[in-house]
This record gives C-alpha cells, structure tokens and sequence, in this order.
C-alpha cells in the first residue's frame, strides 16, 4: 500500500509519514487500529528497516500513532486534527510558495497548481 518514488526529492522516511497520514486520514486506519508492521512495511517497499523506524518514530513523537511494546504501532486517537502535523505541512507549504515566489512564480501559477491538486471545486 505504500509506494516509494526512488526518483523524488522528498526522503524516502518523509514518503513513508505522508502516505502512512494520508491513509489515516481517508479512512483507511481508523482510531485504535493498528499499522502494518515496521518489518512488513520493509519487506513490502525494500526499504531499510531503520528507514521506517525512523518514519515510525517522527509519526509517535509528533502523537498520530502510539506504539504498544511487543504488539504493533496503532493510530492515535488525536491524528486526524493532529496541530503538530498541520503546523509542518503548513510550514513547508509556506517555504514552498517562498522559494517559488524568488524564482519568478507568478500567484496566478501558483493558483493553478493550488487548482490541479485540490480540484476546481476547493477554489
């Protein structure tokens, strides 16, 4: 279920967070439920086993998901509205629009990349 882009910028641990929230916050991991396994997250996208601890500790410390000692990593309680992941997305969001913005990226532009990723009906 988590796809890793090999050729992105974004490191590979941030891939793992943002599909891993992404997935909570459509649904498909409820509260309480429990996440795959770190060693099945690794066997599934090849990916280094300390690669996804590490995704999985950023993920516990910012408290959308917790971790049960010798069971699994479950969601929190709190990870859909969870303010700590909010505040970053914002964060790089703003960066983004900053670093666009000295390279000569017009607002119009950046209104159609806002358009195409949300959809026209988020206008």
């Amino acid at each position: 279920m988590i796809l890793i882009d090999k050729l992105s910028r974004v490191p590979v641990y941030e891939q793992i967070k943002n599909q891993i929230i992404t997935l909570i916050r459509l649904g498909v991991y409820p509260v309480d439920s429990q996440l795959p396994s770190i060693r099945s997250i690794t066997s599934e996208t090849s990916v280094n086993i300390n690669t996804v601890k590490k995704a999985f500790a950023e993920l516990e410390g910012a408290g959308v998901i917790y971790t049960v000692p010798g069971i699994g990593s479950f969601v929190s309680k709190n990870a859909i509205d969870n303010a700590a992941v909010t505040a970053k997305a914002k964060r790089n969001i703003a960066d983004a629009f900053e670093a666009a913005k000295s390279v000569g990226v017009t607002p119009d532009e950046i209104k159609e990349i806002l358009i195409s990723v949300y959809g026209e009906e988020e206008k």
